[in-house]
């Protein structure tokens, strides 16, 4: 008895297959790649977000203190031909040093927050009201 012959070939699903595996591993190795590549995005923008955070605590901690503490107080308005370092503390795993400078009557308190070789920096623009110190706007 003579085998029958499917398509002429006896490989040819054999090839068809190899060539649906091939195309299937290209697609999901693609696919990693891409996904791989937005992880890291989202990485480094929630390490920027988290700096950034930590530079406008240092800002509002700035206010609080500058409402709080006389001595403090007098240093910021005293820092006119260049910024003075107020203070340096935490904020998580970030750190933050707060500089103030005063310029234009307003008082510029610039805070940068710190994580390995990343920086963020933040300006808040407080006026002074009713003898007490509110941020008027923030700089990015």
């Amino acid at each position: 008895m003579k085998r029958r012959m499917i398509l002429g070939e006896k490989g040819v699903f054999s090839a068809f297959g190899i060539c649906a595996l091939g195309t299937l591993l290209f697609f999901s190795a693609t696919l990693y790649a891409v996904s791989s590549s937005h992880l890291k995005a989202e990485r480094r923008f929630l390490a920027r977000t988290a700096l950034r955070n930590a530079a406008e605590d240092g800002v509002r901690l700035a206010v609080l203190r500058l409402n709080a503490e006389a001595a403090l107080s007098a240093q910021a308005e005293a820092a006119v031909q260049k910024h003075a370092q107020l203070f340096s503390g935490a904020s998580g795993e970030a750190k933050y040093k707060v500089y103030a400078r005063r310029k234009d009557g307003n008082l510029l308190i610039l805070s940068v927050g710190e994580q390995g070789e990343e920086r963020a920096r933040v300006v808040g623009v407080a006026e002074k009201k009713d003898g007490k110190y509110i941020i008027d706007h923030w700089e990015y």
